[in-house]
């Protein structure tokens, strides 16, 4: 089976159907520092994102000046001190309520997801806070990505890149999570963080065969994986096996 290609996501919309607000830019900016080189962090990459117009990026960066959360947008955008404390207080919103909707509710990735972006704006920080103690403490979302301001980075690598060999599912990129279709898709093909898959061949950087690994090392389903999505999968070795007892 060969994944589905990730486009470039759809329109974010606000609670009122209107523009977007300042949080969501915020928190694109944030996402594509942390997942692209820095150069990609451009207005045209934004507003790639976000699903909205060129003019509305324009307009929203010139805002985001003038409050103090952008201290340059050419040629690529830079966030300040201030700008980076709001953005990651809007993802950890973000992450906890999708913690939450899927540990606590139930809900599917895709449905913890969307739900997530309709409330996560409406939790105070020091909501954010009470639902993080009740919770555990997580240190990721569901997806694997840290969680800012207590997430711990794993070393990983792009699915697309690394040799063949046995690995572990470490994160799914933010990118990736705002595509319907391959979120879906990777819930279905068992990709999920935590989950051993190997990977058969296929050039780095392009299309790579994988297969999704059962409990005992067997294959379970073989998957050809796409580079815009391979890309974006984040993988680990296992760890050693526990020798102590």
């Amino acid at each position: 089976m060969v994944s589905p290609r990730a486009s470039a996501r759809g329109p974010k919309r606000s609670g009122h159907g209107g523009e977007l607000g300042a949080e969501a830019y915020l928190e694109a900016i944030y996402v594509l520092s942390q997942e692209e080189p820095p150069e990609r962090v451009v207005a045209a990459r934004v507003a790639e994102y976000l699903g909205v117009s060129p003019v509305s990026v324009s307009r929203a960066l010139t805002r985001l000046e003038k409050q103090g959360d952008v201290a340059a947008r050419t040629p690529t955008i830079q966030l300040t001190e201030q700008g980076w404390r709001r953005a990651a207080s809007v993802l950890r919103r973000h992450h906890l309520a999708e913690r939450w909707l899927e540990d606590r509710l139930g809900l599917s990735l895709v449905e913890a997801h969307l739900e997530a972006e309709r409330i996560a704006r409406a939790l105070s920080d020091r909501v954010a806070d009470a639902l993080w103690e009740e919770l555990g403490r997580p240190t990721t979302c569901p997806h694997g990505n840290p969680i800012p301001g207590v997430g711990v980075h794993v070393p990983a690598e792009p699915l697309a890149v690394v040799p063949p060999g046995v690995y572990v599912v470490d994160r799914i990129y933010e990118q990736l999570e705002n595509v319907e279709a391959v979120l879906i898709w990777v819930e279905e093909a068992g990709l999920l963080p935590g989950s051993r898959v190997r990977v058969r061949g296929g050039p780095a950087g392009g299309t790579r065969e994988i297969a999704t690994l059962g409990p005992d090392g067997e294959e379970k389903a073989v998957y050809q994986v796409e580079p815009q999505i391979g890309r974006r999968i984040l993988v680990r070795l296992p760890d050693p096996p526990d020798r102590s007892e």
